[in-house]
């Protein structure tokens, strides 16, 4: 033995031979045992060959065959895992299927938790389709496509759940995001604050707010969200019919002339005076709502196919309904008062309000109720 330059003895057990011969020998015996353990409780027929495997420590080759006729060969090293524990499935091919049982039963569980569908199912891959149809393949015969299998794995979808974000953390500035995906964290995107000046708001660079306005306009001063509107058009964007919630400030007349410029020209409802944080709620409750029926957005997180403009208007109605001191009836709206209230004459291409589907909502039910929503 070489006990100079070998490391052989350093670190080793004193109980352990330091002979490595003498070492292998007990090594394969323990290994031996471990194997014929393993095979028997699981089945699997043992028949020893001339051959030794490639380790040089002396381990015999055995020529295996399983339960379920998959033939195979085996050593002591196979029979013990990383830890030393003895291994659940000693077949590679039953090991195999296992896994890819796993990894199907996970594609299982993801689906059903994110409402994702099947396209084509493979041998050892699925095709699935988000809720909001983006295509992606899961594999489940290798472990980093088994890792993959996770309910964020759209990242389509994680990118519009990032521009969400980053919606709701500019209208804490009284800002409105007007471009209609997520680029990065340190791109510009069109914005528009309370004040009318449009430019590029970057994610990384939000507390700045609106470059034009005074810096310390934004400590506490933006105007709070108190308009609820809906309204529908030719969306010049996607070319589509589209329905389009959302909320505004003062009389929201701003932010409806900026619809109108995209097509968006018709409106069906407009609930001013609201108090502090409810038109943010009821938006919330809105969107929420549309996602549980299914309805996709059609750009953006609040653009939705006009066909879902029934099932906004009964959501609102419904969020209302459920707010104690809180009526909602319809009315008869004279558009010519409509008219009136906007000094504009422009504002009379805006405010092209369908009568026959609005359900105004009287501003003096909420005053009572301003507390509730602080």
């Amino acid at each position: 033995m070489d006990l100079v330059s070998s490391s052989g003895p350093v670190g080793r057990d004193p109980s352990e031979p330091w002979c490595k011969k003498c070492y292998n020998v007990e090594w394969v015996a323990e290994c031996l045992a471990a194997l014929q353990s393993v095979a028997e409780a699981q089945g699997v027929d043992l028949e020893a060959t001339d051959g030794r495997d490639e380790s040089g420590e002396g381990h015999i080759v055995f020529a295996a065959k399983c339960t379920k006729g998959h033939r195979f060969e085996a050593t002591g090293r196979d029979a013990t895992n990383w830890r030393g524990e003895p291994v659940n499935v000693l077949c590679p091919d039953c090991y195999q299927a296992a896994k890819s049982a796993e990894g199907f039963a996970m594609v299982e569980a993801v689906l059903h938790e994110t409402r994702s569908s099947v396209a084509k199912r493979y041998r050892n891959a699925v095709e699935v389709r988000c809720r909001r149809g983006h295509p992606h393949t899961f594999y489940v015969d290798s472990p980093d496509g088994r890792r993959a299998i996770r309910p964020d794995f759209c990242g389509a979808c994680d990118k519009l759940a990032k521009f969400q974000e980053f919606s709701e953390q500019a209208k804490d500035l009284g800002i409105t995001v007007l471009a209609s995906q997520w680029i990065a964290k340190s791109r510009s995107h069109r914005a528009v604050c309370f004040a009318g000046h449009e430019f590029g708001l970057v994610p990384n660079g939000m507390k700045r707010g609106c470059p034009e306005c005074p810096r310390g306009m934004y400590g506490g001063t933006v105007p709070p969200h108190d308009v609820y509107y809906v309204v529908s058009g030719l969306d010049a964007t996607t070319g589509k019919e589209t329905v389009k919630p959302g909320i505004s400030s003062g009389a929201g007349y701003n932010r409806l002339r900026q619809h109108a410029e995209d097509g968006l020209t018709v409106q069906h409802l407009r609930i001013s005076g609201l108090p502090l944080g409810m038109a943010r709620l009821l938006e919330r409750f809105v969107l929420g709502g549309l996602d549980g029926e299914g309805w996709l957005s059609t750009r953006g997180v609040e653009y939705f196919p006009a066909e879902a403009l029934q099932d906004v208007m009964e959501l609102v109605g419904e969020w209302f309904t459920d707010q104690p001191g809180l009526t909602a009836r319809s009315v008869v709206v004279d558009v010519d008062e409509v008219y009136g209230a906007a000094e504009a004459s422009a504002v009379r291409e805006v405010v092209d309000l369908d009568v026959d589907a609005a359900v105004v909502f009287d501003s003096g039910d909420v005053t009572p109720v301003a507390a509730l929503t602080r």
